[in-house]
């Protein structure tokens, strides 16, 4: 029984994953920037960022944008402080992999169940 649940519980995750392709914290967003674009239209396209700093005399906005059967990945959008246009955006690989590690750490492993299969005549 905690088998099926298991699985239906998946699936429906799974599912939930599949459905978000286009919603506003998706990674397909991103095919709506263009260089030069400024804050205001950023926001329109992927809403508020997560997190903003100056970072070498630019503006650094974070958003977690979500990448169908991968998962939220976080993607760095750099603006020129004076200007406040956008010059680039790029997918933290790194910070991902790192996030992904620590969830593995903290979950422990499940249990192993082994399954009687008899060949029955």
């Amino acid at each position: 029984m905690r088998v099926i649940a298991s699985v239906v519980v998946t699936l429906s995750l799974l599912a939930g994953c599949v459905g978000t392709g286009g919603g506003l914290g998706s990674v397909s967003k991103t095919n709506q920037l263009a260089p030069g674009m400024g804050a205001a239209d950023v926001r329109a396209v992927l809403g508020e960022p997560s997190q903003t700093q100056f970072v070498s005399n630019k503006w650094v906005w974070k958003y977690s944008l979500h990448e169908p059967w991968k998962g939220f990945v976080p993607y760095y959008l750099v603006f020129g402080r004076e200007s406040q246009k956008l010059e680039e955006w790029f997918a933290d690989e790194a910070e991902y992999m790192r996030q992904q590690r620590l969830w593995l750490q903290a979950m422990p492993p499940t249990q192993k169940h082994e399954i009687d299969v008899r060949v029955r005549p």
